[in-house]
């Protein structure tokens, strides 16, 4: 199969283009790595130029954001497009969010770009920052507009349902996304139990500490 001419992006629209560009982009920061991935080698895999990609972006940590933002983008319409989730009881529509979100973490290539991230983070700083802002903060934001107005948790405030989110994200994928990094994940490791019962936990943990 001939190479797409340097400089000529592959056809269809330009939403699709750019698209087409992000998505290679990200494929490289996973593969090689932020230090090792250069706006040459991201223009060759995505068959356009890098005067191209300059017009776009100006910089790779920009681009590496964009490229970020389009993957979280395309998980938090996955998650608002889950059957029947907006009539689902809270643990129901909790543990549906649970296992599509962790089944996402769990990626090999999720996987190796978080082993990226830890490994250049002292390199490059702005790679924590642009990570943690475009995507943890933005899926906390999602699961805590789910948790208004349902169910046990329905009296929290907006900073406490923001709170509630990023703990539940984080009792979801801290544990089953380090022992993956670290090679050392059971291989029978159910995850639908640890979502469920991540579930119970974190319900039980909100119902008493509002009745405390």
């Amino acid at each position: 199969m001939n190479k797409p001419k340097v400089g000529r992006p592959r056809a269809g629209t330009e939403t699709e283009r750019n698209d087409y560009l992000l998505d290679q982009a990200l494929a490289l920061f996973m593969r090689e790595g932020y230090a090792n991935t250069s706006i040459a080698k991201i223009a060759a895999a995505a068959g356009v130029s890098t005067r191209t990609i300059y017009e776009r972006y100006k910089n790779k940590a920009e681009l590496m954001l964009a490229s970020v933002d389009r993957l979280v983008e395309t998980d938090i319409s996955e998650l608002q497009r889950i059957d029947g989730l907006a009539t689902m009881s809270c643990s129901e529509g909790l543990t549906a969010l649970g296992e599509t979100l962790l089944a996402k973490v769990m990626q090999p290539d999720m996987i190796s770009f978080y082993r990226m991230g830890v490994a250049e983070a002292r390199q490059f700083p702005e790679l924590s920052d642009l990570i943690e802002t475009s995507g943890p903060q933005r899926i906390y934001q999602m699961i805590a507009e789910y948790l208004r107005g349902h169910g046990e948790i329905s009296g929290l405030s907006a900073s406490e349902r923001q709170r509630a989110a990023a703990l539940f994200l984080e009792m979801l994928v801290a544990e089953p996304r380090n022992k993956a990094l670290f090679g050392c994940l059971a291989a029978d490791w159910d995850a639908r139990a640890h979502v469920e019962f991540v579930v119970k936990v974190f319900l039980f943990g909100i119902a008493d500490g509002r009745s405390a």
